[in-house]
């Protein structure tokens, strides 16, 4: 085995890197090993091979410290290792599968014609915050089976929390940096209030719904699950809490890298409009050029082996699927975005037992979106400056304000007419 490769020049947690780890990566992925960094006593596992390795290796790399740098107990279902996780994964997997998604397409597509009607007709607008955001609250929530009423609370409150699984900490080993650590303290603070507030409404929700009759949803069918035993009560509301916040953000985010891939890169915007049957491939090339969940954690639970590198017991390491998903190795001229191109493979859902249980979902949703946006609009333009979630672990954006120019031809545009 080999020694430990050392660099004390990446650190994934500096506003550079939040903004892009792009170009790091394309340094650090010259490398044949996994990298140690002293500064943070972490390991960062980036080739394409090892990430996919790593990530299918659940008995000697752990999620039960948290998917996060800083080490945390939630009982979400991507905290969760073997047997927790396959049991309470299973209840969900047909809602979730290929054919089971299939259910909610007219759903979908209802939701998103209305939001992109409206987004058109009003042209110049922050297309994230007044319709991409909208989409998949209106989705998870249906699904599972909240009520709509509160879906603006939900939001809040769901992005409130993913921050605190990311980034916030309360405890030991607080940074030295007294402004850092205040700013970590105020995050995580209202995080924990947050988690109080959601699972205190879900938990009356869950309450309320035992005594009215069954729906097509999520919660009805946990509730028969619960009456054979298949699982707890509080199993039930932390299962629909990581369903609520998985659903949201991270479809939120994928909306978005979308469209900033796209516009970035102009020549294949005009070449998905010429060629519709590319829509699909887009939603690939975008997870593996842009994956909203750029990375997660994991504590080796006995000295593990990747590469020719012994990872140390108790060690904290980052399975970076963004930079995996650029690894010439793999995909040649990587950081190249081309929607024509093979990405069979890609990390931009995950991948072993933890690969996103919504995976199917996000593709309907996104190929939905992109498929209607394109035929309700002529031109798609970026007026002003978008801003990009600032986080170690996510990508998304918070805004991207564009000119819809409507479509000026055609069936579509004369029924928008009339």
């Amino acid at each position: 085995m080999t020694s430990a490769t050392r660099t004390e020049e990446f650190d994934p947690f500096s506003p550079e890197s939040m903004d892009d780890p792009y170009p790091a990566y394309a340094d650090l992925l010259r490398a044949e090993e996994p990298l140690y960094l002293a500064q943070r006593d972490m390991w960062l596992v980036i080739r394409y091979d090892h990430v996919r390795l790593a990530a299918k290796n659940h008995a000697g790399l752990s999620s039960a410290d948290g998917i996060a740098y800083h080490r945390s107990t939630l009982p979400v279902l991507f905290g969760l290792d073997q047997p927790d996780h396959t049991r309470l994964r299973a209840l969900i997997r047909h809602d979730f599968s290929p054919r089971g998604v299939q259910f909610w397409r007219p759903f979908i597509e209802q939701v998103c014609g209305e939001l992109l009607d409206e987004a058109v007709a009003t042209g110049d607008i922050d297309l994230v915050q007044q319709a991409i955001i909208l989409q998949p609250v209106k989705v998870i929530t249906t699904i599972v089976g909240v009520p709509d009423d509160n879906l603006a609370k939900l939001k809040l409150t769901a992005g409130v929390l993913e921050s605190f699984i990311a980034n916030a900490k309360v405890g030991e080993d607080a940074p030295e940096d007294p402004d850092e650590n205040a700013l970590r303290l105020q995050a995580a603070k209202a995080a924990l209030s947050s988690v109080a507030g959601l699972s205190g409404y879900l938990g009356n929700l869950l309450t309320r719904r035992r005594t009215e009759p069954a729906r097509d949803d999520v919660v009805s069918k946990l509730f028969a699950a619960a009456a054979s035993g298949g699982v707890t009560e509080n199993e039930i509301l932390w299962l629909c809490l990581t369903l609520l916040v998985g659903g949201q953000e991270t479809m939120t985010h994928f909306l978005g890298n979308m469209l900033d891939a796209l516009l970035n890169h102009p020549d294949q915007l005009r070449l998905v409009r010429e060629r519709p049957e590319l829509i699909a491939p887009t939603i690939e090339e975008t997870a593996r050029f842009y994956p909203p969940v750029q990375n997660v954690f994991r504590t080796a639970t006995t000295d593990v082996v990747v590469g020719n590198t012994t990872i140390p017991q108790g060690a904290r390491v980052e399975l970076s699927f963004a930079a995996g998903n650029r690894d010439p190795r793999k995909f040649p001229d990587p950081n190249a975005y081309r929607i024509d191109r093979v990405t069979d493979g890609h990390l931009g859902f995950g991948a072993g037992i933890h690969t996103c249980v919504g995976a199917h979902l996000a593709r309907l949703q996104a190929t939905t979106f992109l498929r209607m946006l394109i035929e309700r609009t002529d031109d798609i333009a970026l007026i002003g400056e978008l801003v990009k979630v600032q986080s170690p672990a996510f990508r998304g954006l918070d805004h991207l304000p564009l000119r819809l120019t409507p479509r000026s031809s055609g069936p579509l545009a004369s029924a928008q007419r009339a």
